[in-house]
């Protein structure tokens, strides 16, 4: 489908890190040899069938077929329709991976005069949801017989649907090329998509897409990949990797300069590191791997730091022993927990609203709890350092918010200091109208007892939680109003949560790079 002679990508001003180890230096021959040994074993296992990739093209075809001539029949302006991601043009899907993203683009003359950025936010709103209400709606359950039929609206209107097994999300965007971008950026939410997956099929060849499926399976078996990543709230994605395959040129590369990812900016437009470095829209970033279509975006902006840093433990004992069993996606255990360091609540999700609300509000509210309990208002230690992680199940009728605390008890009395009693006059007097029966410490400090209503993180988290839980279609397991909070939860989720914490949050805790 795609025009070879449509230039919406461009070439890149690019050159590699001079900086950059090559694991032919770096690395013993014999590790070389057990890496390429390991590579063939994992690929064997993770490379899909000829009949996997047969079958998916085939009903593809049939989806794109009928939708387009759904779109076809109301002179709707479409361009293209095409599959794109890892199981369309890209091509660097796993096995088993039967999730495919059908993009509709749309000739952005739709939105011609519509004004402003947000007038055409709310402009794509109405109309993308009007052309699966009406259109694809009806397409999906009379022509295709589809067996599920969702419309979602996260950040885009879009449709799921399931044919003959396989997931389709169907999604509208405009067309638009690299120079478009940077002249006035996008005018949907994935305008971007088709430019980056022209990129890896035109910029990886075969043996580096083959690099991408195992560098996705490694992420996916130490749970640090996607936007249900287990440790962080986002993971390494599917095009982060792509890119990162590309910059390095091998998956061996990649691993041996995995150390420096968090260290050394990857640009595609011919930068210098200390200018992207100082981009004020990548500051807050971890990593910084900026997007070939959009020198402005930074594709690493969403992973977070605890992803990165176990997946770089995980690198490092692989290149250790390299071993397949590095690339095989296992459940994340669930030991019995009796550290009173660690307590989690789990709730039911019905999937009132997407999962990616559900995730972001309940990270929230681990921030919000520790904002609270960490000190006491007066600034002296309570429960002392919390850290919290969000486990998400691909079957999300379940979520776990798990914690690590400090002080998982502390007194019922706490001293709270003011100030010195040879000094400040006027602090003096303001501490004393407001404590009358303040002492003087051996210290000469001011200072009164204060009593606190709460010893328990477990106690004092639940009623937190009971006053600020505000997510539609989550509840207890209980069932009751009362938020249980326990050290060893009965739930296999809610000790897999304690799990993560344990062995891939906190052993990185004080890692700064």
């Amino acid at each position: 489908m795609h025009d070879t002679t449509d230039k919406r990508y461009m070439e890149l001003p690019f050159t590699r890190n001079s900086r950059m180890k090559l694991a032919n230096d770096v690395l013993e021959g014999t590790t070389l040899k057990k890496l390429a040994t390991v590579k063939e074993e994992a690929l064997a296992i993770l490379k899909p069938t000829r009949e996997e990739l047969k079958k998916v093209a085939s009903v593809t075809d049939r989806v794109i077929k009928h939708i387009s001539h759904a779109l076809n029949s109301q002179d709707i302006p479409v361009l293209e329709i095409e599959p794109q991601g890892s199981t369309g043009i890209k091509q660097t899907q796993l096995a088993g991976d039967f999730d495919v993203d059908v993009f509709i683009i749309l000739d952005r003359g739709l939105i011609k005069g519509k004004g402003s950025k947000k007038a055409i936010r709310s402009f794509n709103k109405e109309l993308f949801t009007g052309y699966i209400n009406n259109l694809l709606i009806p397409t999906s359950r009379e022509a295709l017989k589809a067996k599920k039929v969702t419309f979602s609206y996260a950040e885009h209107p879009y449709l799921t649907i399931t044919v003959d097994g396989i997931k389709f999300d169907l999604v509208f965007c405009y067309q638009v090329t690299k120079e478009d971008i940077k002249r006035s950026g996008i005018y949907s939410a994935m305008d971007r998509t088709p430019l980056h997956s022209i990129f890896v099929r035109d910029h990886l060849d075969i043996n580096q897409k083959d690099d991408v499926r195992l560098m996705k399976a490694f992420f996916k078996a130490h749970h640090v990949y996607g936007d249900r990543s287990a440790c962080g709230r986002m993971g390494f994605i599917g095009y982060a990797t792509e890119l990162l395959i590309f910059h390095f040129g091998t998956l061996e590369n990649l691993l041996v300069n995995f150390d420096m990812l968090c260290k050394v900016p990857i640009d595609y437009h011919g930068r210098p590191d200390s200018l992207v470095a100082r981009n004020n829209r990548f500051s807050n970033d971890y990593l910084i791997i900026t997007d070939p279509t959009d020198p402005s975006r930074n594709v690493g902006s969403s992973i977070d730091k605890r992803a990165v840093l176990h997946a770089r433990k995980q690198v490092n004992e692989f290149l250790k022993e390299p071993n397949v069993d590095f690339f095989i996606t296992r459940s994340i255990p669930s030991p019995p927990n009796m550290d009173p360091h660690f307590q989690v609540v789990t709730f039911n999700n019905s999937q009132d609203v997407h999962y990616t609300i559900v995730r972001d509000k309940l990270y929230k509210l681990g921030n919000n709890i520790s904002t609270s309990l960490e000190r006491e208002t007066t600034g002296e230690e309570r429960f002392g350092t919390l850290t919290h992680e969000v486990v998400f199940p691909r079957k999300n009728n379940m979520v776990a918010l798990a914690f690590h605390v400090s002080n998982p008890i502390i007194s019922d009395s706490y001293v709270h200091r003011g100030p010195k009693s040879t000094i400040a006059p006027e602090r003096i007097r303001g501490f004393l109208d407001k404590h009358p029966n303040a002492q003087v410490d051996s210290d000469d400090y001011y200072y009164i007892i204060v009593k606190r209503e709460e010893t328990t993180f477990t106690r004092a988290a639940s009623r937190l939680i009971q006053e600020l839980l505000d997510i539609d279609g989550l509840t207890t397991r209980s069932g009751s109003p009362e938020i249980p909070i326990v050290i060893s939860p009965a739930e296999h989720l809610g000790r897999q949560a304690i799990h993560v914490l344990k062995t891939m949050v906190i052993p990185h805790a004080n890692e700064r790079a």
